[in-house]
């Protein structure tokens, strides 16, 4: 083999490496800063040279988005999502990055996006049928007003799993003020900010 090319290859092979070591050093960088509240320097993280390089623009925005999210920004976390679902991606990415916009959009009470969300969401051939109905039902309670699962949410709430039960208590909240119920409405609108601000503290350590 040339010498030439066998420089070539060498230099291809330690470029490779040298990205995969700063695109997991800088995530996590970030994912430190994240967990313990920092949101301000976890964006700067992403915004090094060596991040913007290594890490895929997908990532960089998903990340971003998380971290406005988290941060209560809804015109930077609003605009970060809708970037993420405009990209061109994969039938299966799209069928999991749909429904994290959709519920985004829900909770915001944007009903005209999370109905646009849900019917991209159907058309999408990778969609999982259980996420369609389940996004589905959250639809029909949050902005068409049903109230008729308040039993069996109220029945599964204590045996969920800690990152379920906040989605249970917004639709409880929502099925209730639904009913008319203002008084079970405003408990489970508590609990379910606990949960939330209990899921930021904890990250804030």
């Amino acid at each position: 083999m040339e010498p030439g090319v066998i420089v070539f290859i060498v230099i291809i092979c330690v470029y490779a490496l040298g990205s995969e070591l700063f695109r997991r050093y800088y995530e996590a960088k970030y994912e430190g800063f994240f967990n313990t509240g920092h949101y301000g320097e976890a964006l700067a993280a992403l915004d090094k040279i060596p991040a913007r390089v290594t890490m895929s623009t997908y990532r960089q925005y998903y990340l971003r988005f998380a971290c406005y999210q988290a941060m209560d920004d809804e015109e930077m976390a609003t605009r970060m999502i809708e970037l993420l679902v405009r990209m061109r991606n994969s039938a299966r990415r799209q069928a999991t990055l749909l429904p994290v916009a959709f519920n985004y959009f829900t909770q915001i009470g944007n009903k005209e996006r999370a109905k646009e969300l849900l019917s991209d969401l159907k058309a999408c051939k990778a969609a999982d049928k259980a996420t369609i109905t389940d996004c589905q039902l959250t639809y029909d309670i949050v902005f068409g007003k049903r109230y008729d699962y308040i039993d069996q949410m109220e029945k599964m709430l204590d045996k969920a799993a800690p990152s379920l039960q906040g989605k249970l208590c917004f639709l409880l909240w929502k099925q209730y003020a639904n009913k008319g119920s203002k008084t079970h409405a405003k408990q489970y609108k508590r609990r379910y900010e606990e949960l939330t601000n209990s899921s930021k503290s904890q990250g804030e350590r």
